[in-house]
């Protein structure tokens, strides 16, 4: 795993991804989290979220990405990272038809220099009916190349893969291929018992 962030997040020539499986309670998640302090030594951004069987999980990558900006809201940095919502803005623009930042209220807000955004988000399937299209999906990898740079590395973990919906799978994987996107690296965990050969997680990673 270290040789993999080191590979990814310092190096940086292109994204890679692991994922981990085992049972419930084996120890994946904190393997994980072994990795946050060198990534804090870095400057670097941790994401993660978590599916679950009872939940939306179109709604997972877009909540974790909300909580992130919702984070930086909070923190006031001011000026520090103004560089990355230039970058932001350059991928993805603005105006009221963007429909990340109808998704992201977070990251809207802070496109506009408010406040945290409270309201419910809207999940990925019902915005303007825009569904799994390839758009929203490109848009999503726009965003993560412009959150990471060699200055503020970005690791991006999803727990509970087992339960992901096929447009985040979709993502994951465009994001893997994306020529933008560096200085990343994709973490998943997922519980090899109720994966099999045909369950969409092998089939999609």
């Amino acid at each position: 795993l270290l040789h993999l962030f080191q590979s990814s997040v310092v190096l940086g020539n292109q994204p890679l991804m692991a994922t981990i499986s085992g049972y419930p309670g084996t120890g994946k998640s904190a393997l994980v989290n072994q990795i946050k302090k060198p990534l804090t030594d870095l400057n670097g951004s941790f994401i993660e979220g978590k599916f679950d069987k009872h939940a939306r999980p179109d709604a997972i990558l877009a909540s974790a990405l909300n909580s992130f900006f919702g984070d930086i809201i909070e923190a006031n940095t001011g000026n520090m990272l103004m560089s990355m919502k230039w970058r932001i803005h350059d991928a993805i623009g603005g105006g009221s038809n963007n429909v990340l930042l109808e998704i992201l209220p977070n990251l809207q807000k802070w496109m506009a220099d408010g406040s945290v955004a409270t309201e419910n988000l809207a999940t990925s399937s019902n915005v303007k009916g825009i569904g799994s299209s390839h758009r929203l999906k490109f848009m999503f990898c726009k965003l993560i190349g412009a959150i990471t740079c060699r200055a503020h590395p970005l690791i991006l973990f999803l727990d509970d893969l087992q339960w992901a919906d096929e447009m985040t799978l979709d993502i994951i994987r465009m994001m893997m291929t994306d020529p933008d996107i560096r200085h990343f690296l994709f973490l998943g965990c997922y519980r090899d018992n109720e994966v099999n050969l045909t369950h969409p997680l092998t089939a999609k990673l």
